[in-house]
């Protein structure tokens, strides 16, 4: 099957039959500590050609088939995936969804993108905006420290 290439920003929520080319930035493991840090699954950080980033989630059961592709820095193109809201308390990125992996996902490295990927993607706040943001859980900000 034949999918169209789209870029993150123009996903819908739903099942997706079009395929994203994305950077893979950071992925680390989602753990439950109040079940004693089961494993929930794996959740990533995406970066398309416009710079446009989105979080992505892998279920627990659905983490072997993926396990040894997740490489940060590396280009995939990625298909056949659900799109969903993005609850406040988990909202990383100033996108309103998250991409979920389903059974049918296709997550598959690539050498040379129709259009260059970006290596990282950042957003300079000024103090008065970190501040506004403190405590709010809808975004998650760090520093940069000049030396």
């Amino acid at each position: 099957m034949v999918h169209m290439t789209v870029f993150l920003s123009d996903l819908q929520a739903g099942r997706s039959s079009s395929t994203v080319q994305v950077r893979l930035l950071r992925y680390w493991e989602d753990r439950n500590f109040r079940r004693g840090g089961e494993l929930m699954g794996v959740d990533m950080l995406l970066l398309d050609s416009q710079t446009t980033m989105m979080q992505a989630s892998v279920n627990s059961h659905r983490i072997p088939k993926f396990r040894e592709t997740l490489t940060a820095g590396k280009m995939f193109t990625l298909s056949s995936f659900d799109v969903v809201s993005c609850t406040r308390n988990l909202k990383i990125t100033e996108s309103p969804f998250i991409i979920r992996f389903n059974d049918y996902t296709e997550f598959i490295e690539m050498t040379t993108p129709s259009s260059p990927l970006p290596l990282e993607a950042f957003r300079f706040l000024s103090g008065t905006e970190l501040l506004r943001l403190a405590n709010t859980n809808s975004q998650l900000t760090g520093i940069v420290l000049g030396t």
